[in-house]
This record gives C-alpha cells, structure tokens and sequence, in this order.
C-alpha cells in the first residue's frame, strides 16, 4: 500500500467542498483504500490517498487520475488545479 498525497489549489478563496472525499471514492478505481483531507496544508490543501497497488510509479500515476477523474465528474472541481500526486518523503528518526 502506498500514501499519495494530491496538492490542489483552488480557484481564488475557493474552499474544498464539503464531500470532497465521496466525489474521489466515486470515480475511484477498487484500489483506492481511503482518503485524507488536510486543509490546514499551506501553501495549498492537501488530500492523501491510500492505494493497494504494486509500484510507487503506479500509486502516483493512480492517485492523478483518481483527480483528473473526480475533477471531470464534479463541477465543483473542475477549476481546481492539481499541482502535484506525489509520494510523501518520511523522515524516520534513527536511536
């Protein structure tokens, strides 16, 4: 399993609507494992999905067209900007 995280931002002050998370299941291949909206993330809110899938390549490419999918489907996307579907970098503390 991989965490993608989405970087969006918004037309103008536009906030992320309210079911963001029903709009990405919707259009979302089985894969899609569940959805975490951060929208304290600055400069831009931050939506991470978890993917079942076998390659980091693949969860990134998955977690662009989950967006590029929802975005075409629902209205209240489609003037979002996707900026990035990247993988997190985690920093792991070594004793």
């Amino acid at each position: 399993m991989y965490l993608v995280h989405l970087a969006v931002s918004p037309p103008g002050d536009a906030p992320l609507p309210a079911e963001i998370r029903q709009m990405l299941e919707a259009t979302a291949p089985d894969v899609l494992e569940h959805v975490s909206v951060h929208l304290q993330s600055r400069p831009h809110p931050v939506i991470g999905l978890f993917l079942r899938v076998a390659s980091l390549n693949e969860a990134e490419s998955t977690a662009e067209l989950i967006w590029v999918r929802a975005a075409a489907a629902c209205p209240q996307l489609a003037e979002w900007c996707l900026r990035r579907a990247e993988a997190p970098l985690m920093l792991y503390e070594w004793d």
